[in-house]
């Protein structure tokens, strides 16, 4: 979008490497690989919305 707040450019395998959490966004920004563009603190505002779930959570229960 023309007025996004803030932009982040990364590669595909950048984002499979965050998602895995093989890396935080952080430390592909320390090593070049995820550019942000804007304001940054607008990025942590949103990513503070998302729910965090332990990776064995039940989906189903008795």
């Amino acid at each position: 979008a023309k007025d996004a707040d803030a932009t982040i450019n990364l590669s595909r395998d950048t984002l499979n490497r965050i998602v895995l959490k093989e890396e935080t966004l952080q430390q592909a920004k320390d090593k070049g690989d995820l550019k942000i563009t804007g304001d940054a603190g607008k990025l942590d505002e949103v990513l503070g919305y998302m729910d965090k779930f332990e990776f064995w959570f039940n989906i189903v229960t008795p």
